[in-house]
């Protein structure tokens, strides 16, 4: 925007008025001497033509008096102010590159710490960037170790690389760390002279005179990931577009770092749960093998059913009592077994509440001859998946037991009557 030129003001309107009559009254004089000098030539009256000539030398004078006086001046400011806006000019291009080099600069930190490449490198590829369009000569980046409650060095340029990992940096001790407990941007003319400045070993400022050093810091959680660090052998004044590509640089690159470390680990965990569930896989891959192995060789019938009572799998000792085949079993409903199937009733109640259930009936075999059993069911989880095992004996030889001390009691009783008769 121009500077307001006052054309408007009462007094520059009068000194207007006061040149346009001043150069009004140097033509009419001009005229005036011409008109003269012809007429007393054509009179002949030479004195007055003399005259006359005297006269008209004033006419270039008052004019180049009037030039310097009034005109000059105008176009000596006018001037002036064409040089300033051409300085501004040049001022406002030297500001845009620098502002498009800026915006360079942004553009290839984030493709840089965005990159496919190992994240060290990352971070060496953004000290690089950063060195350049800072017009540093050296640029440094710390990671912070919650465990050691310090700063790392994990990236830097200009042969300091060899220091990666090697140099460590207390909070609150020296420049960095004083910026990482702080989390203020410190910017120092002369490095050596500033209070904060230790020179920390193996890292060896002593040789820089100006630095700039920003916290890398997630507003958006409070998180510290660490500082990141310009510096100059020669003096150097920060200006205002290096600070904001400084600023903007380091809220790009602590997102980045806090991202790489969240990645870093949900790597972790995700290969301690596929250990955690290989292993639990492998344990429980041996358990059911062992309760197959320990089912198959059972000497009791047992069976494993679903929550409606639909038979999943089946031993061979359950395959004899029943007269049928394994596969035969399978798919069929134990209702279709008891007799009678009411039974289902018992043993299936108490399984939804986790306790199992006990019922005595008989069992119909393939031939449609029945077995007097006892049958006992059981919550059991396989695989994630709750089923019922259903343990059936054979009270065969019970009943006859049962039915041999019957028939005995009615004897003894028959001898007992018989003896008072």
């Amino acid at each position: 925007m121009y500077p307001h030129t006052g054309e408007h003001d009462p007094v520059t309107i009068s000194r207007k008025w006061l040149i346009i009559f001043l150069i009004a009254a140097v033509l009419a004089f001009a005229i005036g001497v011409g008109a003269m000098a012809g007429y007393m030539a054509s009179e002949q009256q030479w004195k007055g033509l003399i005259t006359a000539l005297v006269l008209l030398p004033l006419v270039p004078v008052l004019s180049y008096l009037l030039y310097r006086r009034t005109i000059f001046p105008y176009y000596r400011r006018l001037e002036d102010a064409n040089l300033e806006l051409h300085i501004k000019q040049e001022e406002l291009l030297d500001t845009k590159d620098d502002l498009f080099i800026k915006f360079l600069g942004i553009y290839d930190v984030n493709y840089a710490a965005n990159s496919p490449h190992l994240f060290e490198q990352r971070l060496n590829d953004v000290a690089d960037i950063t060195t350049r369009v800072m017009e540093a000569d050296c640029c440094l980046i710390f990671l912070y170790d919650k465990k050691r409650d310090d700063l790392t060095l994990a990236a830097a340029s200009n042969g300091m690389e060899n220091k990666r990992g090697e140099v460590h940096v207390p909070l609150g001790e020296s420049i960095e760390g004083w910026v990482a407990r702080r989390l203020e941007p410190l910017i120092l003319k002369d490095l050596r002279k500033d209070p904060h400045y230790r020179d920390v070993p193996g890292l060896g400022l002593g040789g820089y005179q100006s630095a700039y050093c920003l916290p890398l810091y997630v507003y958006s959680n409070g998180a510290l990931m660490g500082v990141i660090e310009v510096l100059t052998a020669k003096t150097k004044i920060f200006r205002d577009e290096e600070i904001n590509f400084f600023t903007t640089l380091a809220g790009i690159l602590s997102t980045t770092i806090q991202n790489e470390q969240m990645q870093t680990e949900l790597r972790k965990m995700n290969i301690e749960l596929e250990q955690w569930v290989t292993e639990k896989t492998e344990e429980l891959r041996a358990s059911e093998e062992r309760y197959r192995k320990l089912v198959e060789n059972a000497r009791e019938s047992i069976l494993v059913l679903t929550e409606n009572g639909d038979i999943v799998f089946a031993n061979d000792q359950a395959a004899t009592l029943t007269g049928q085949g394994i596969y035969d079993l399978i798919h069929r409903n134990l209702s279709d077994l008891l007799i009678p199937p009411a039974g289902m009733e018992v043993l299936m109640g108490g399984t939804g509440q986790g306790d199992g259930g006990r019922w005595k009936g008989d069992l119909r075999t393939a031939d449609g001859a029945t077995i007097p059993v006892e049958v006992i069911t059981a919550v059991l989880s396989l695989l994630g998946k709750r089923f019922i095992q259903c343990v059936i004996h054979d009270i065969s030889s019970l009943r006859k037991l049962e039915r041999l001390l019957e028939e005995k009691d009615r004897e003894i009783s028959a001898l007992k009557a018989r003896i008072k008769g």
